[in-house]
């Protein structure tokens, strides 16, 4: 019951802060609670209805089938939305309004950044029970708490609007909480968050692939209950995107736009210490998920689990960097590798667990946590960070801009 009690506190205390913050962020992420009000209201994925309400310079976010228009952008967050777009709706309708005459007649900005706020809350919660199985240690585990929420881009970007990122970090949480219980159950379930998150982002195949692979070899007869529910999510995505788009796969499903082979190691490079953009200059706590590596095989053993995370990691960094827009267009940080952060969160609990409080390095580790921390409150805080983007000109059409180390984006 105290177990309880405390995530009950966790949920709501990390709720509150994150949408407090000032920052909101709604660029491709503008269509998705429209989404999920469709959903809710007419049981479909067309937004139609809502269409003109925007100029024309966001219909590029959009895309057509049949005279229907559809989010352009992959609809799987907007189904993890529909519990709090469905409440939501109960409290219009008991207060006898029409909630779709609300995000009609006014912005969705906040409402996305809460229901992002409260996703990713969720997902702390799952990764706090984590961290306490690894360390069992309840001071240990609400550090982590900190560093998974205040020191990484949940903080500055995944909270500020309704990403793709947010719900892929949702469910990577929860599917890596299962899988690292080991109970026959858990382990079959966790094919639930797993295979979902290819409906959330396509770069999702990697986890879905290599924990999956995790899995069967744990379940070994009975992974064909595993496969069967994972297979099962497959057919409905697939089926649900024939029915609206005349193809087995999302529009945004091509794998032709990771083809950027001239930049691609500049991107590489870019993606961990550009700047502007850098995994490892944002959140150089990360840089000490490495030696937790280190210490997990000094003190216990890598496990297969280990290997298929690093795995996961090692390609989801070589896809996106094979993106011609390897910067995430207009966002904050290493956006199009935020999906990992559950990952590297995973590596760092056998940094805290094992190092000595008292050594030269967690003194180290404690000036990159300050640092981690400040840039991310930047990001949550100051709209000047964001503009970055346009000013002094458009980082999409200058991305030598990604380099300067004169204007970086958190020096705003």
């Amino acid at each position: 019951m105290k177990r309880i009690l405390l995530l009950i506190c966790l949920y709501l205390i990390l709720w509150i802060i994150l949408k407090e913050t000032v920052v909101y962020n709604q660029t491709d992420s503008l269509w998705s609670v429209y989404t999920t009000v469709s959903l809710v209201r007419e049981g479909n994925l067309d937004i139609d209805e809502y269409y003109d309400l925007f100029p024309k310079a966001f219909y590029a976010n959009l895309t057509k089938y049949k005279a229907h228009t559809y989010n352009y952008y992959p609809y799987g967050v907007s189904i993890l939305a529909l519990p709090h777009i469905w409440i939501i709706n109960q409290w219009y309708k008991w207060k006898d309004k029409d909630l779709q005459e609300k995000v009609i007649s006014s912005s969705t900005i906040n409402l996305e950044k809460s229901i992002s706020s409260s996703l990713l809350s969720i997902a702390t919660c799952f990764f706090f029970v984590l961290a306490f199985h690894i360390t069992n240690s309840i001071s240990k585990s609400l550090f982590l708490v900190f560093l998974f929420s205040f020191c990484t881009l949940i903080f500055s970007v995944l909270s500020r609007g309704l990403w793709q990122h947010t719900g892929s970090i949702l469910l990577l949480s929860i599917a890596l909480y299962c899988i690292l219980q080991k109970r026959q159950t858990l382990l079959i379930l966790s094919a639930l968050p797993l295979f979902f998150t290819y409906i959330i982002r396509p770069t999702n195949i990697l986890p879905v692939f290599f924990l999956g692979l995790i899995v069967i070899y744990q379940l070994k007869s009975k992974s064909v209950y595993f496969l069967g529910l994972g297979l099962s999510i497959l057919i409905i995505f697939f089926s649900v995107n024939f029915s609206n788009f005349g193809s087995i796969t999302h529009p945004y499903y091509d794998f032709r736009k990771v083809n950027g082979s001239e930049t691609f190691y500049e991107a590489l490079l870019g993606n961990l210490f550009s700047p502007a953009r850098g995994l490892f200059i944002y959140s150089p706590i990360f840089l000490f998920s490495l030696y937790g590596i280190y210490l997990k095989k000094k003190n216990e053993a890598l496990l297969p689990l280990d290997y298929a995370l690093f795995f996961i990691i090692i390609f989801h960094w070589l896809l996106v960097s094979r993106n011609l827009n390897w910067w995430g267009g207009h966002c904050y940080g290493y956006r199009l590798l935020s999906d990992l952060i559950p990952f590297f969160m995973y590596y760092l609990i056998f940094f805290i667990k094992y190092n000595k409080i008292k050594s030269y390095v967690f003194a180290i580790f404690i000036i990159t946590v300050l640092v981690s921390f400040y840039i991310n409150f930047k990001g949550a805080q100051y709209m000047e960070t964001y503009l970055w983007n346009l000013s002094p000109d458009n980082i999409d059409t200058n991305p030598s801009r990604n380099w300067n180390w004169k204007d970086t984006p958190f020096m705003r």
